[in-house]
């Protein structure tokens, strides 16, 4: 498959090689970073369906999610919240939810979606601003909704579900070859059976919202921390060199995700006309005059927070209770671990210590 450019418009020859046509496209031009967030993203929502039985999206940019969200019917917040007037199919339900995770970080994205995309679906997903999507299939009518977006031009990617790659990967860096097993490590129950702290108890929709942060920080570029909440990861901090710093990342983000759940969207009356994008932005600015930096987080209960390695220190412990986490799932491993673990019991918060680490590169 050839390509239109690879990761950057001066790198003018780029292609895809894919011996078992696993990946066709359906409709536009492609760039390498399409090519990966579409491989990566299409992994995640395809385990994780697995994993819960649920329709599954993503938001991805720059082969890093956004947002990732289960099919969950829309509360009247979030219907608010998303500008959605009307019920939803339940793929349709979980990109809103997806996309709806950080707005502003989505401008542009790749979707992954885990079932075929019906009208709906597609009709949602017109109304973005959107690079291009990657899914098992589409309905006649959504092929057509979709092929029409960008002016002809929305990258449609359609992947064999079945498709399963040879356990040992590759590829070049500076014109070497590194060879790899694959990460084919299943993401189940058994790896949250080892709870650390006196605070055991962990319901079905605990352990439900678990597996979907783990499957999703194995496919987050590292170092990784998401904040998951009701089949919903809300906030992902990605890609720092500091664990701190990631913390800090995924709680604020997920801050402001719920800061919009509670904004008073009747100021929107007085705007019309504007273009989604537009509105986007005014809502934001709202939102700051609204909270400013306020935390509110901790007025919602049993939000998750999930590490793809150990926390070398308390201050992510300590961090994460300030922000009202009450389940925390990660790798133990540091020379402080029982510091982490009796502040953990200090401040109310279950620790399970899933034994692996989740690097993504």
């Amino acid at each position: 498959m050839k390509l239109k450019y690879g990761m950057n418009p001066y790198q003018d020859y780029a292609e895809v090689i894919d011996s078992k046509n696993a990946l066709q496209l359906k409709n536009g031009s492609p760039s390498v970073i399409n090519v990966l967030d579409a491989l990566n993203s299409w992994q995640l929502v395809k385990e994780a369906s697995k994993a819960l039985n649920k329709e599954v999206s993503t938001s991805f940019k720059h082969v890093t999610p956004s947002g990732v969200a289960v099919s969950k019917p829309l509360d009247e917040k979030e219907k608010q919240a998303y500008l959605i007037n009307q019920d939803l199919s339940a793929l349709a339900s979980s990109y809103a939810r997806s996309r709806g995770t950080d707005r502003l970080a989505s401008f542009g994205d790749f979707i992954a979606v885990s079932h075929v995309v019906d009208k709906q679906t597609a009709l949602l997903i017109k109304s973005e601003v959107s690079d291009g999507i990657v899914a098992p299939g589409y309905t006649q009518e959504a092929l057509e909704i979709l092929c029409g977006k960008k002016n002809g031009g929305y990258v449609i990617f359609e992947i064999d579900a079945a498709y399963e790659p040879q356990e040992i990967e590759s590829r070049d860096v500076f014109g070497i070859t590194v060879r790899q097993k694959r990460n084919n490590l299943v993401i189940s129950d058994a790896l949250l059976s080892n709870v650390v702290t006196s605070n055991a108890a962990i319901s079905p929709q605990i352990k439900e919202d678990l597996k979907l942060g783990l499957i999703t920080l194995k496919y987050t570029q590292s170092n990784s921390i998401c904040v998951v909440n009701n089949g919903h990861v809300i906030g992902i901090g990605s890609g720092q060199q500091s664990r701190i710093l990631c913390s800090g990342l995924a709680l604020s983000k997920a801050n402001v995700w719920y800061q919009k759940m509670l904004l008073d969207y009747s100021f929107l009356k007085n705007y019309t006309g504007l273009k989604r994008t537009d509105i986007d932005q005014i809502i934001e600015q709202k939102r700051q005059e609204t909270f400013a930096d306020k935390i509110i987080l901790n007025q919602l209960p049993d939000s998750c927070l999930l590490s793809d390695g150990f926390f070398p220190q308390k201050d992510n412990i300590e961090l994460a209770h300030k922000y009202g986490i009450k389940f925390i799932a990660t790798p133990m491993g540091s020379v402080r671990d029982n510091e982490i673990i009796e502040t953990a019991n200090k401040l109310g918060i279950t620790i399970i210590n899933t034994g692996v680490r989740l690097f993504h590169h």
